[in-house]
């Protein structure tokens, strides 16, 4: 088990669309922060995951880096005062707790609509940039080709993601 794996959330659970929209990554800035992250802190693994609902960033650290974090996200969209966007984050700085918020965001128990096929393909891509940006490591590596047999075993052997694929499927079918 690796003891300094952290993440910082921001999701829709309590952050208003507009704020979500604000710090919300495209591939371009993901990889740009990625960069950052890896020029500036005392980060040894990073994934950056950013979805229409959530902007988060797992890390590997013996310290808390959030104020860091915040500043590195607010410079790579162009925003300043950290302080006015600090309190919609949630800071988990127990490796258990952030490795478990990562498996319940991939498979889907985080999404606004439970079960959303879209997610593990964001966390697939998050992957993909952390490890072009060569800030995957040997844990984050394991742990993510681990969330996605687990992800394969769910969609094989239960019936939990049977129902709506995601926010908009779910709005049309309403």
């Amino acid at each position: 088990m690796h003891n300094h794996f952290k993440a910082i959330s921001l999701s829709y659970k309590r952050t208003p669309i507009q704020i979500r929209e604000e710090l919300s990554l495209n591939e371009k800035e993901s990889k740009r922060l990625l960069q950052l992250i890896s020029e500036y802190g005392e980060i040894s693994e990073a994934l950056v995951l950013s979805t229409c609902n959530r902007t988060e960033i797992y890390y590997a650290s013996a310290t808390s880096q959030f104020d860091l974090l915040l500043k590195l996200l607010l410079v790579t969209k162009g925003l300043d005062a950290s302080s006015d966007y600090h309190d919609y984050f949630d800071c988990l700085d127990s490796d258990n707790k952030a490795i478990e918020h990562l498996f319940n965001v991939s498979i889907g128990l985080e999404a606004q609509v439970i079960g959303d096929l879209q997610i593990i393909n964001q966390v697939k891509n998050a992957y993909q940039w952390s490890a072009d940006m060569e800030m995957s490591g040997a844990f984050i590596h394991r742990l993510l080709h681990t969330i996605f047999y687990t992800n394969k075993r769910v969609v094989q052997e239960t019936a939990f993601r049977d129902g709506a694929a995601s926010v908009s499927y779910a709005t049309v079918e309403l």
